[in-house]
């Protein structure tokens, strides 16, 4: 800025600046923010380094989960459109008059109780997937434990069966091996065999899918995805309980440990002998 006085006036004029000079200040003031905004930015804290670590191992738990389950998937839904046909097979058969006999009713009427309920509880999980909500909200150990027991119930009542029922006698005209096999093993009865098939192959498919959801910490709702946390051990027993009474029952077994040679009486773990 230069100062002027000309005719009793002071006049103010400004220099102006190199062109190349303005645009080399321009960009190094622009650089200078850029550094200045990444150095007053605070780093990444711990809890947002886990929040990502923890979504990573869970869409990769659940990528592995869909991978591993889908050939007992396809085994499920395959049984449970059997168990949906033979259904209608039933009822078509009840509407045609065709009707099991006194000794027998109440074991039809058990299997086929129990191909409804199967029916009824196995579909959320079978059509959302390991996604779904069946998952998320934590019933798959319930209705794991529904198709087991269903299953035993319709294999009582195929044991049952065999044991009581007698052949439909024959009419003197009726004597070709079709008349024979049909008085010996009818509709309600090869829907029986299929039912505990079916049943048996749910059963074993709903476990698969189980035991891969609790491998890879999908299940229960809450816990460690597989990479983060320990992942228990699945049991047996975890077909008629939930994986936190079967921890609790090893617990309790864990806790008392057999007593030395010489002191005939039990000691919690951890505790020295005197």
């Amino acid at each position: 800025m230069a100062e002027v006085e000309r005719h009793g006036f002071r006049l103010m004029c400004f220099q102006g600046a190199d062109p190349g000079e303005e645009v080399g200040q321009s960009a190094e003031g622009s650089a200078n923010a850029v550094t200045n905004q990444y150095a007053e930015r605070p780093p990444p804290s711990d809890r947002t380094e886990r929040q990502r670590l923890l979504e990573k191992c869970f869409r990769e738990a659940h990528e592995k989960a869909a991978l591993l389950t889908a050939e007992p998937m396809c085994h499920g839904r395959v049984a449970l459109g059997g168990l949906i046909v033979l259904a209608m097979i039933r009822a078509m058969a009840w509407w045609e008059g065709n009707i099991p006999g006194y000794s027998v009713f109440g074991m039809h009427f058990l299997t086929t109780t129990a191909d409804v309920a199967c029916i009824l509880c196995s579909l959320p999980l079978f059509i959302s997937g390991t996604t779904g909500q069946c998952v998320q909200i934590g019933c798959v150990g319930p209705m794991l434990t529904l198709v087991f027991a269903m299953s035993i119930v319709d294999l009582g009542a195929l044991c049952a069966y065999l044991a009581v029922a007698t052949p439909r006698p024959l009419g003197p005209e009726g004597r070709s091996f079709v008349d024979v096999l049909e008085a010996c093993i009818g509709v309600w009865e090869f829907a029986l065999v299929a039912s505990v098939s079916l049943q048996l192959v749910l059963c074993a498919s709903s476990w698969r899918i189980y035991r891969e959801l609790r491998m890879t910490g999908l299940y229960p709702p809450g816990s460690n995805p597989a990479g983060i946390g320990k992942i228990e051990e699945v049991s047996f027993l975890e077909l008629i309980c939930e994986a936190e009474d079967v921890k609790m029952v090893n617990d309790c077994e864990c806790a008392m440990r057999p007593a030395p040679k010489g002191d005939s009486r039990p000691r919690e773990a951890g505790v020295a002998p005197k």
